[in-house]
């Protein structure tokens, strides 16, 4: 495989920025890096660590993610045989597993739509029953609830009642910030989302607005989309956990590779292609960056020779829980602007196949978007 650019150049310059080649390579390398995570029924492991370390687990969740990615990469003419029959027909059978929550029904009725929409009406018909048996659509956590409105919206469109009925709670959770609660039941976390919960409602309503289903969506997901711009550190790290009655960053560890190379992609360039805003493009080569070695450890976070980037840079030592933990609290205590405590850092050399799949999923068929 091609040396990487990033792998051997890591860049701090702010004139540096990823293009054409650059993107490329990241498509090659997850490829690779997930022929190295499929295990042998033809799914994918929970994680794996950097040099010859073992595979672990197995995760359903993370599978239809990598499937997503790779019938993206397909269709966009990439090469590969990672999903042939044999994941396919694991996930059938693990379709009715207690392992796969609702919001996994949203991703496999997402994966399904890309893949001709065969099995949607199964799959919706298992999506409801387990909506009535987990509390509903209000109950879902912020990044399941958005997989559900996009799953839905490529499978069904606006005619399905229940995409009318999961799109209308998920706009009914963003609030006067632009920012998304973590749930909309109002339990107490419901104040504090993840950049997930924020980055893939952005992808489904921008998805929503590309596909016409409902005029609110653009400027919905576009409200979202500017608070995060505002939120992004400046060497394009995205923070992990907001306030949503301040739109405060209120703690940024960990900072995770998946988010600046895929999922940021995912839902901005989305949002970009919807409404022609450029700087959505912008802020996405900004976070590309950051994997290259423009972070707060000037290094790489591509290892070429275990093909995986590592999952994350995250706080240090043994108090790193107790500090997040702090820096929450703090915020929950207080409404003014406040500034979280950071502290000492380290590299994460963890790698989850669905950061790959994610990888494809953001650049296949993108691949010269940022020349």
């Amino acid at each position: 495989m091609t040396g990487l650019r990033g792998a051997e150049d890591p860049s701090q310059s702010d004139a540096f920025r990823p293009t054409e080649l650059d993107v490329r390579r990241l498509i090659e390398l997850a490829l690779a890096g997930l022929g190295g995570m499929r295990l042998a029924d033809g799914t994918f492991c929970l994680e794996r660590t950097a040099g010859d370390g073992p595979l672990l687990g197995r995760s359903l969740r993370y599978s239809l993610m990598c499937l997503i990615g790779l019938v993206t990469a397909a269709r966009a003419g990439h090469d590969h045989d990672l999903a042939g029959a044999e994941l396919r027909d694991a996930l059938r059978t693990a379709e009715s597993s207690p392992q796969l929550k609702a919001g996994d029904l949203g991703l496999y009725l997402w994966a399904d739509a890309l893949d001709g929409g065969e099995n949607c009406g199964r799959l919706r018909d298992n999506l409801v029953h387990r909506l009535e048996a987990s509390g509903g659509l209000a109950a879902r956590e912020g990044l399941e609830l958005a997989w559900i409105v996009h799953g839905l919206g490529l499978s069904a469109g606006g005619v399905d009642p229940l995409f009318r009925q999961a799109l209308d709670v998920l706009l009914d959770n963003q609030l006067s910030c632009g920012l998304f609660t973590h749930y909309g039941d109002g339990r107490r976390r419901s104040r504090f989302p993840n950049f997930a919960t924020e980055i893939y409602s952005v992808l489904a309503l921008a998805t929503v607005a590309k596909l016409g289903l409902d005029d609110r969506a653009a400027a919905a997901a576009r409200r979202t989309a500017d608070r995060l711009l505002l939120r992004q550190l400046p060497d394009g790290g995205w923070p992990w956990l907001y306030d949503v009655t301040t739109g405060r960053v209120v703690e940024p560890y960990e900072i995770y590779s998946v988010h600046q190379h895929a999922m940021a992609p995912m839902g901005m360039l989305a949002l970009a292609e919807a409404t022609d805003d450029d700087r959505y493009v912008d802020a996405t080569a900004e976070g590309l960056q950051w994997i290259y070695g423009r972070n707060e450890l000037g290094r790489s976070m591509i290892d070429e020779r275990s093909l995986i980037i590592y999952r994350s840079i995250r706080r240090k030592g043994a108090t790193a829980r107790l500090v997040s933990t702090a820096n929450v609290a703090t915020a929950a205590a207080t409404r003014h602007a406040w500034v979280p405590k950071v502290g000492p850092v380290e590299l994460n050399d963890t790698c989850r196949p669905y950061e790959l799949g994610w990888l494809l999923e953001a650049w296949c068929g993108r691949e010269t978007i940022l020349a």
